[in-house]
């Protein structure tokens, strides 16, 4: 359990998070995306989460994201069953491998002498028991909710499939407004130095109730 001092951080960040858009902020799905995705989600009031994005296997962020271990950055991709849909939404995560084993692993061997590994892991625990992730959309969805709590965030999230509002961003993020994480503490930073655009999770577990901080202190370009 976290100290009464770890989460007045948090309550602090949060009283921090001041909507800076009356619209809502389009993103697309994405498997446990990096920090700036977030950093955006810190500065909406409102974010909408496009879930019907068209299917394109080039697109391997949607399923992939990139952590840090002992050899310096490494992908982790859960792997997507055919027949493939039209839509992202209608992907079915494979049990190809056993990847809720080679994640859950990866994680564990990357992070488990963070400081805050101990404290949030359990949370993710549940995603990883077999067959508990049907599609692409659950699969993002849920780890995303995880780490949402997890940091404490309190933006409004929904999750829509494609529509007339969602056509902003169906892949990437609007470069115009992406936000720069600035450095902070990672564990092997004596080693590989300190490693920018990695997923959220090498955020949270380095920096625990701080790390909603860093995401509303990014640093953003004027648009």
């Amino acid at each position: 359990m976290f100290r009464e001092d770890s989460w007045k951080i948090v309550n602090f960040a949060q009283n921090q998070m001041k909507p800076t858009d009356e619209k809502p902020l389009i993103l697309p799905s994405l498997f446990c995306p990096a920090a700036s995705y977030y950093a955006m989600m810190a500065e909406a009031g409102h974010v909408v989460v496009n879930t019907g994005m068209r299917f394109d296997k080039r697109r391997k962020e949607v399923h992939r994201c990139v952590i840090a271990d002992t050899r310096g950055p490494l992908e982790l991709t859960v792997p997507i069953a055919k027949p493939y849909g039209r839509t992202w939404d209608e992907i079915s995560v494979s049990t190809h491998g056993s990847w809720w084993n080679v994640v859950r692993t990866a994680l564990e061997s990357a992070y488990g002498r963070t400081p805050y590994f101990e404290f949030y892991f359990d949370d993710f625990m549940p995603l990883f028991a077999p067959g508990s992730l049907s599609t692409v959309t659950d699969l993002n969805k849920r780890f995303d909710t995880v780490i949402r709590r997890c940091l404490g965030l309190t933006t409004e999230v929904t999750y829509t499939p494609a529509g007339s509002q969602c056509a902003t961003y169906p892949y990437g993020i609007d470069k115009s407004r992406q936000p720069r994480i600035t450095p902070y503490w990672q564990v092997r930073a004596d080693r590989f130095g300190f490693i920018p655009d990695l997923s959220i999770l090498d955020l949270l577990f380095n920096m625990g109730p701080e790390a909603l901080l860093w995401l509303i202190r990014a640093e953003r370009k004027n648009n």
